[in-house]
């Protein structure tokens, strides 16, 4: 199935090298016969699509390799790294771009379109609509980031190319030189796609949160297995497309037996691996949901920690003669030592005599 999908992007791949290549070149002869760098800078910037499009070949070659004693996780990161690269090379390609039209707006030359390179902008405009869609159609289906941003890089260009055209008729009816505006607008566009195209791979490598759909999704599926009173802490590491690895919390009832909490962590780790491909390692929570006075006891306790700002859910509420302990996730915004020096003091006073041990949890899923 991996291989399959690989094999799949590479493809696509193809596909869109060979166009940009034919695109390209038609702008090229259109801009050495027009004398507009507009076009040029357009068809420069199609070169940039195909380079794009070969290193998504080899980024997703190269993350296709099996793990190692090396990378025991595999390779699939590099797919990001592929992606990020792309990014730098189409941000660069709208600097130069930006250069070159403002040299053009400094010192201006006349451009000479006809209807016979109006014509092949139109067909070029066309065919990027086309293979930006083709994109971003396959890249979705595949799970591609590279392939997605190739899609909406080519639909910028479209929008883009209409503009060159919008130059060319203005040149045609009026004599009026707009070819350097442009080229500067095309730049900047081009610019602005590469920093949006850089900021979701690298986000993924630096370790982005979990997406609150997801993350709803997976802990829903927990819930769903016989025996789980409630998911907690949800941790995923990104590892490539279609490949996870993390952690998630289960409370169970303390009433169960040691052999039967073990089948529970098999089974949640079974169903999210058939249902997210995701590797996942169950904690337990244990809960007293049969004695009357510590249920009393952990409303009482989670009333109070809700009770301050910032504290977003309390769980993992565990107690006996000696010790109280309990989980809070506390929002990035808010002073979490203070909250639970401030919810310890409270607890003490109310229910003295116990060790209390508080961990502060991070959100980490949306």
């Amino acid at each position: 199935m991996k291989q399959s999908r690989n094999n799949q992007i590479t493809r696509v791949s193809i596909v869109g090298i060979g166009a940009n290549a034919v695109i390209a070149a038609f702008k090229v002869v259109v801009g050495i016969l027009s004398n507009s760098v507009a076009v040029l800078l357009d068809a420069i910037n199609n070169v940039s699509d195909a380079l794009s499009s070969a290193i998504t070949i080899i980024g997703v070659k190269l993350a296709g390799r099996k793990p190692d004693s090396k990378h025991p996780f595999g390779y699939g990161r590099v797919e990001y790294f592929s992606a990020i690269l792309v990014a730098g090379i189409i941000f660069a390609a709208g600097v130069s771009s930006m250069i070159e039209s403002v040299k053009a707006i400094i010192h201006p030359e006349p451009t000479s379109f006809t209807w016979v390179s109006v014509m092949v902008i139109v067909v070029a405009i066309v065919g990027k609509l086309i293979l930006g869609r083709y994109f971003q159609i396959r890249g979705k289906a595949l799970n591609s980031d590279a392939l997605v941003a190739s899609g909406l890089e080519a639909s910028y260009d479209a929008m883009l190319s209409a503009s060159t055209l919008l130059g060319a008729a203005v040149s045609m009816l009026w004599d009026i030189n707009i070819d350097g505006y442009i080229g500067a607008a095309i730049s900047a566009f081009i610019i602005k796609t590469g920093i949006e195209t850089l900021l979701d791979p690298l986000g993924k490598v630096v370790g982005k949160r979990v997406e609150g759909d997801l993350a709803t999704a997976i802990k829903s599926k927990v819930k769903e297995v016989p025996g789980v009173l409630g998911a907690y802490d949800l941790i995923l590491h990104d590892y490539g497309p279609d490949k996870a690895i993390g952690s998630v919390h289960i409370e169970v009832s303390d009433t169960l037996p040691s052999h039967q909490i073990q089948k529970i962590c098999r089974n949640v780790a079974a169903l999210i691996y058939s249902e997210f491909k995701a590797v996942m390692t169950v904690g337990i929570y244990v809960m007293n949901d049969t004695n009357p006075e510590v249920i009393d006891m952990r409303e009482d306790i989670r009333q109070m920690a809700m009770s301050q700002d910032g504290v977003q859910q309390m769980h993992g509420f565990f107690v006996d003669e000696e010790e109280m302990a309990f989980d809070i996730v506390i929002s990035f915004d808010h002073d979490a030592p203070a909250i639970c020096q401030w919810l310890e003091e409270q607890i003490t006073k109310k229910y003295p005599g116990k060790r209390i041990h508080i961990t502060t949890d991070t959100n980490y899923s949306g």
